[in-house]
C-alpha cells in the first residue's frame, strides 16, 4: 500500500484530513516505536479513525473563524477595560488595585485588544457577514451570581487578575492557531490573523513576566515547570496537550526531536516548550462560556 499516495488522494477529497491527523499526533506517536511491518499494519487503523463521515466534520467557514476571533477579542478587551474602570455601570476596582508601575502595561494591552476588535468588526462587515452579539461578561465566573464564583476576587486581588489575564491570553494564542487551517484560502486574512496571534503571544509573555515579578513560578512561555493556575473542571483545557513532544508534518513524517543530541529527559521537555499547540473552536468556545452568562 502506498500510504503517502493514499493520504494525498484523501486530502484532495477532504482538505481537513491533515488537520485531524495532526490533532491525533499523540495517538500516532507510538507508531514510530514499532517495527516497519507492525507500523504499516497499524497505520490503516489509525487512518480509519481520522476519516470521519462528512456530517461529523468541522465545516467551519472563514466567517465562522472570524466571528470566533471577534468574540475572543470582545472577551479580552472587556476584561482589561473593566480593570481600568472604563466600562460604564461595572463595579469599580478599588483604589490601589494596580501596584506601582503596572497600569501602563495593562492600558497598552487594552488598546491592542481594542484595535483587534475594530479590525475584525470591519473585516466581517466588509465580507458581508453579521457581527456576533457581544456576550454579557462576568469575569468572576459566577454567571452573574447564578453559581459559585470561580475567580471571586478577580478585580480586587491583582494576583488573581494576572492569573485570569494569563489564562485568557494563553487560550487566545492557542485559539488563533486552531483557526489557521480555515483561513488558508485567503492570504490576506491569514496574514492578519497571524499578526494578531503574534501580538497575543507577546501579551501572554508580558503578563507572565508581571506575575514572575510578583513571585509566581512561571516562565515567559508555557512550560511543565510553571506553577499550575488551571482551575479543575473549568480551565484545564487552556494547557491540555501542551506537554506533547511529537510534531508531524504532511505525510505523517515525524520530526525526529527525540534523536541525539536531544535524547535526554530534560532536552525532550524543552521540545514541548518549543511548540505551542492549537485548540479547536469548540474548546475555545467552552472557555469563553466560563466568563459569560
Amino acid at each position: 500500500m502506498n500510504i503517502l499516495k493514499l493520504l494525498a488522494d484523501l486530502a484532495e477529497v477532504d482538505p481537513t484530513l491533515y488537520d485531524r491527523l495532526s490533532s491525533r499526533r499523540a495517538a500516532f506517536a507510538p507508531l514510530s516505536k514499532l517495527g516497519r511491518k507492525a507500523a504499516l499494519a497499524a497505520l490503516p487503523v489509525a487512518l480509519a479513525t481520522a476519516i470521519v463521515p462528512a456530517h461529523a466534520r468541522d465545516i467551519r467557514t472563514i466567517l465562522d473563524s472570524l466571528n470566533l476571533a471577534l468574540v475572543l477579542e470582545y472577551l479580552e478587551s472587556e476584561f482589561y477595560a473593566r480593570a481600568l474602570g472604563l466600562v460604564a455601570g461595572a463595579p469599580s476596582v478599588p483604589a490601589g488595585f494596580f501596584p506601582a508601575g503596572t497600569r501602563p502595561a495593562i492600558e497598552t494591552i487594552y488598546r491592542h485588544e481594542q484595535q483587534h476588535v475594530r479590525f475584525l468588526e470591519r473585516v466581517i462587515q466588509a465580507s458581508g457577514g453579521t457581527l456576533p452579539a457581544k456576550p454579557r461578561f462576568d469575569f468572576t465566573g459566577s454567571k452573574n451570581g447564578a453559581q459559585a464564583a470561580v475567580f471571586a476576587d478577580v478585580f480586587t486581588n491583582f494576583d488573581t487578575f494576572l492569573q485570569v489575564a494569563q489564562t485568557l491570553e494563553d487560550a487566545g494564542v492557542r485559539a488563533y492557531k486552531g483557526q489557521v487551517g480555515f483561513l488558508q484560502t485567503d492570504n490576506s486574512l491569514l496574514e492578519a490573523a497571524l499578526r494578531i496571534h503574534a501580538v497575543e503571544a507577546r501579551h501572554a509573555s508580558h503578563i507572565r513576566t508581571m506575575r514572575r515579578a510578583r513571585g509566581a513560578n512561571v516562565k515567559n512561555w508555557v512550560s511543565a515547570t510553571d506553577a499550575s493556575i488551571a482551575v479543575p473542571g473549568k480551565t484545564e483545557a487552556v494547557y491540555a496537550g501542551e506537554e506533547l513532544v511529537n510534531q508531524f508534518i504532511a505525510g505523517l513524517r515525524q520530526v525526529p526531536f527525540d534523536q541525539a543530541p536531544l535524547n535526554t529527559v530534560v532536552a525532550v521537555a524543552k521540545v514541548a516548550e518549543a511548540f505551542d499547540e492549537p485548540i479547536p473552536a469548540s474548546t475555545a468556545t467552552s472557555l469563553v462560556s466560563i466568563f459569560t452568562y
